[in-house]
């Protein structure tokens, strides 16, 4: 039993309260081993860039469970915010944009290679055959490299709000890469993404009504900011979320995913 009080809880571990300024992450006992190890090095990285995220202080196990003691902020995350405050949609999804514009103007020779990190989860995507795995292949090498700071999971539950300035937390899946597929996948899970199953029934429903409208918002806004069309984010949507059926996501998105694929490579 962990003797800490609970703070929250997301896909991949738990939040817990260490001390009045520190607080500790703890992945579930399942998580991949050296995952923790990871996520500090990245959250260092982007911290050390000059983004606004929590400082590492130590990575620790407790009671056989992989940590990171980070930085405390004080904060809600952006869909607290939001579902406290409908009326606040627009200007947070706006935000959001202007937030991963601003990380894309980071470089991130650091970290991992973005295209790999796709081709090795296309290739380990279940439910494709291997003839679609090889055509998506096929197009990610048609789309073009880059080196910029990706977070790889960026959404609005990983934004916190706080008295001061926006904080982006959660750093496991960054890469150096092309920031239009860090927005496509952005794009994807703003749509379709699945909710935590613990999630209640009223939670999920005011969610599911204000979601597109969010994603509306945000892309117009980031599509404004780069001068850039949707279909051209559109464009690496397949990669992506041939990539993200991968990650043991639930059955209604991997629906959705599955029809964004065959419709390109049926």
């Amino acid at each position: 039993m962990i003797k800490y009080p609970r703070i929250a809880e997301g896909a991949t571990g738990e939040i817990f309260e260490w001390d009045d300024n520190k607080i500790l992450k703890l992945y579930h006992e399942d998580a991949s081993p050296g995952l923790a190890e990871q996520e500090a090095v990245y959250a260092s990285i982007a911290h050390d860039a000059g983004l606004n995220t929590p400082a590492v202080i130590d990575t620790i196990t407790v009671e056989n469970r992989q940590g990171i003691i980070f930085e405390r902020v004080h904060g809600v995350t952006m869909v607290e915010a939001i579902l406290a405050d409908p009326q606040k949609l627009v200007p947070y999804a706006r935000l959001l944009a202007e937030l991963q514009v601003d990380m894309h103007a980071h470089t991130a020779s650091e970290l991992p290679s973005q295209r790999r990190q796709l081709q090795r989860k296309i290739q380990s995507a279940p439910g494709l055959t291997l003839e679609i795995k090889e055509a998506i292949l096929t197009d990610l090498n048609q789309h073009p490299e880059d080196s910029v700071f990706c977070h790889g999971d960026f959404h609005p539950d990983n934004i916190l709000i706080t008295a001061k300035q926006p904080v982006i937390i959660d750093w496991i899946d960054a890469t150096q890469g092309n920031p239009l597929a860090d927005v496509a996948r952005t794009t994807l899970l703003l749509r379709a993404g699945g909710l935590l199953p613990a999630t209640d029934e009223l939670r999920r429903q005011k969610i599911t009504e204000l979601r597109y409208l969010f994603y509306e918002a945000y892309l117009e806004h980031y599509t404004q900011m780069c001068t850039v069309s949707h279909r051209t984010i559109a464009r690496w949507e397949p990669c992506v979320a041939a990539a993200r059926l991968s990650e043991g996501i639930d059955d209604d998105e991997k629906t959705a995913l599955l029809q964004i694929i065959t419709a390109s490579f049926s």
